[in-house]
C-alpha cells in the first residue's frame, strides 16, 4: 500500500488508491506479458502508454483542468501517478514527453491554445515534444541559436535542434527560438512557439540510437524557412525564457519521480537478501549487506518526502512554477543521483544475479544515468544551486564573530 503523506487531502488519498489498483491489476500484468514476448522496448512503452490513456491515467490528464477534459489532480496527483508507474518498471516516456511538451500551454496558454492543442494531447490523439537542445547548445539554454524573424503576422524559423525525444513522431513541437540576435535585452531574446510538426521546411535528419530503454525517436531536426502564425506564439516576443524555465521545472519535477523505481529496487534487494544463503546464513544478516540496504532506504525516503513537499507547495500556492527553480533542481539532482546509487547498491546486494537482464536492475541503472543528464545536467544544476545560495542574505545570528567580524557595538567596546 502506498504511504500517504500527512498533508494529503481525501482526494489525494482516493487517487493514490486508484493508481495503486491500476498498476497492480492492469499495467504491471500487461507489462510482464509484453516483456515475456521479448518485444522491442519502444513497442512496450507505446502499448503501456496507450493503456494508461484508455484507463484515464495520462499524466497530462491528471494535471489539466476539468474544462478541457482533465482531472485537475494537481502536482500531488501527478507525482503520485509517476511514483506508481515507476514501480511497475515500465516506461511511459511518450506520455511524460507530451507532458513536458505541453507544460507551457498548461501554464501560459490562452484558452484557445489549450482547446486546440491540449485536448487532443489529453485524449492521446496527438503527441508533443520539447525542443531546446541544439548542435552547439545544451545546458546553456540561453545560447539558443535557432532564429525567429517576424514577417508580418508570421515568424520565420531557421536552424537546428537535436536530442529531441519523440521529435520525428510527435505532432507538435514546443519550440524556443532566438528572436533578438543583438541580445540587447538579457534573457529577453527568446520567444516560445507551439507548432505543428509537419509544417513545410521541417525535416528530420537523423534518429539517434540510445543505450537505455528509451528509444523514443530521439531526433535531429532542421528548420528551414518554416513559417509560423503569430497565434502559435506563447505569451509575447521575448517571454521565451520565462516560459522555458517554468516548463523545465515541470520536467524536473517529473524526472525526480524516481521513487517508484527505488521502491522496486528495495523490494528486490530485500527478497534476494533473505533468500540468498552464504556461509550457512542468509546474506541479509551480514553487516555489509545491511549497510547497503540502509543506503537505499535512507535515500528513497528522503527523496520521496521532498518531492511530495514540492508538489504540495505548488498545489497550495506557496510557490509558483517560476520561482521555485532551486527547489526543483535540488529534488531532481538528489533524486536522480540517488537512484543511480541505489541501483548500484541493489545490484551489489544481488551479486552476479543482479547483473542478469531479467532482474531489471541494469535497466534502472542505465536510465538513471540518462536522468542525470536530461532536463538540465546535474553538474550544471549543482552550480545553479550553489550560486543561488551565495546570493542569499546572510543570517548573522548563526555566524560566530570570527567569521562575521565585530558589530559596530562590539567594535566600540574594544
Amino acid at each position: 500500500m502506498i504511504d500517504y503523506m500527512p498533508w494529503w487531502t481525501e482526494k489525494n488519498k482516493k487517487f493514490a488508491d486508484e493508481c495503486e489498483n491500476f498498476i497492480d491489476t492492469e499495467l504491471q500484468p500487461r507489462a510482464i506479458k509484453l516483456m515475456e514476448q521479448d518485444l522491442d522496448p519502444m513497442k512496450i512503452q507505446w502499448e503501456a502508454s496507450k493503456l494508461c490513456i484508455d484507463k484515464g491515467f495520462h499524466p497530462l490528464m491528471i494535471l489539466a483542468e476539468e474544462e478541457i477534459g482533465g482531472l485537475d489532480q494537481g502536482y500531488a496527483g501527478y507525482t503520485i501517478l509517476n511514483e506508481e508507474v515507476g514501480r511497475s518498471m515500465i516506461n511511459i516516456n511518450p506520455l511524460l514527453t507530451s507532458v513536458f511538451g505541453a507544460g507551457p500551454i498548461h501554464l501560459f496558454g490562452t484558452q484557445a491554445q489549450k482547446e486546440k492543442f491540449m485536448i487532443p494531447l489529453i485524449k492521446g490523439e496527438k503527441w508533443a515534444s520539447i525542443t531546446v537542445t541544439e548542435p552547439d547548445v545544451g545546458n546553456d539554454a540561453a545560447g539558443i541559436q535557432l532564429s525567429a524573424v517576424q514577417d508580418g503576422d508570421e515568424w520565420v524559423l531557421n536552424g537546428w535542434k537535436r536530442f529531441i525525444t519523440l521529435g520525428a513522431i510527435s505532432d507538435y513541437h514546443m519550440l524556443y527560438a532566438n528572436s533578438d540576435h543583438d541580445a540587447r535585452r538579457i534573457y529577453r531574446h527568446l520567444t516560445a512557439f507551439y507548432i505543428p510538426a509537419d509544417l513545410p521546411g521541417i525535416t528530420y535528419e537523423k534518429i539517434n540510437t540510445l543505450i537505455g530503454d528509451v528509444e523514443m525517436a530521439n531526433s535531429v531536426i532542421r528548420y528551414r524557412d518554416v513559417r509560423v502564425p503569430k497565434e502559435n506564439m506563447i505569451l509575447d516576443p521575448g517571454d521565451g525564457w520565462t516560459v522555458m524555465i517554468s516548463a523545465l521545472n515541470i520536467e524536473r519535477l517529473g524526472i525526480a519521480g524516481v521513487v517508484g523505481q527505488s521502491r522496486n529496487l528495495i523490494e528486490t534487494a530485500r527478497a534476494y537478501g533473505r533468500r540468498r544463503v552464504q556461509f550457512k546464513m542468509p546474506i541479509s544478516r551480514f553487516n555489509g549487506i545491511q549497510l547497503r540496504m540502509a543506503n537505499i532506504s535512507m535515500k528513497m525516503n528522503l527523496a520521496r518526502v521532498y518531492l511530495y513537499y514540492l508538489a504540495h507547495m505548488l498545489d497550495t500556492g506557496e510557490a509558483d512554477m517560476f520561482s521555485f527553480g532551486v527547489k526543483s533542481a535540488i529534488s531532481k539532482v538528489f533524486g536522480t543521483q540517488s537512484l543511480t546509487e541505489m541501483a548500484l547498491d541493489a545490484l551489489f546486494i544481488c551479486g552476479g544475479d543482479g547483473y542478469l537482464q531479467e532482474i531489471g536492475i541494469g535497466g534502472v541503472l542505465k536510465n538513471a544515468a540518462l536522468m542525470q543528464i536530461a532536463g538540465g545536467s546535474n553538474d550544471i544544476l549543482k552550480l545553479f544551486i550553489g550560486r543561488n545560495e551565495f546570493m542569499q542574505d546572510v543570517d548573522t545570528r548563526m555566524i560566530p564573530p570570527a567569521v562575521r567580524g565585530p558589530t559596530k557595538e562590539e567594535a566600540d567596546n574594544l
